[in-house]
């Protein structure tokens, strides 16, 4: 290629990230968000009479997009509580997370979107028991979680999410989920 067509590509391209700068501007930025929905653990409940693997789940959540496609979440999860036993010997687990993902974003259109996202996450467990399980015991540790949504944008502010994601531990925790998110 001759030098008068590289100064030409190389003016070229960098018009078009000049023009460019501002719409990727649009798309970055911080926001914060809310989410419920229903946890289910994979516990091992054989040769009990009563068994509650599934509760109530929220999250709250802040993020940054880098652009439209690329951002990083810091949230904190309340994956609720499970229940165990037959009656006099039983025990209950309440769980939560605390998790960093990254999240990459595939828009459909200008307001709908889907998304994958995969991190780590801290987990804490408090247990209580009755019976031969009288007592209480709490457990932490590190793990990944990942999962999968879509996002519809009602504005540039405000959107609403549905999601599914997995908090890979020992006893592994489903989530499904619809919040809202509100971008600064």
């Amino acid at each position: 290629m001759s030098k008068a067509r590289k100064g030409l590509a190389i003016l070229g391209l960098a018009s078009a990230m000049a023009f460019a700068a501002p719409a990727f501007a649009q798309d970055m930025g911080f926001y914060a968000g809310v989410s419920f929905g229903q946890s289910s653990a994979d516990v091992d409940c054989s040769g009990l009479a009563q068994c509650d693997d599934s509760d109530t789940a929220w999250k709250i959540l802040g993020g940054y997009r880098f652009n439209r496609n690329l951002a990083v979440e810091l949230g904190y999860t309340d994956l609720g509580e499970v229940s165990a036993g037959d009656g006099v010997n039983n025990i209950t687990a309440e769980a939560t997370a605390f998790e960093l993902v990254g999240v990459a974003s595939w828009p459909l259109s200008n307001e709908f979107s889907v998304y994958g996202k995969a991190g780590v996450f801290r987990w804490d467990v408090d247990a209580t028991g009755t019976g031969l399980f009288a007592g209480s015991e709490s457990d932490s540790g590190t793990d990944l979680t990942f999962g999968v949504g879509v996002q519809y944008d009602f504005t540039k502010q405000l959107g609403v999410r549905g999601e599914w994601q997995r908090y890979a531990a020992d006893e592994d925790i489903d989530v499904i989920s619809i919040g809202v998110v509100f971008r600064f």
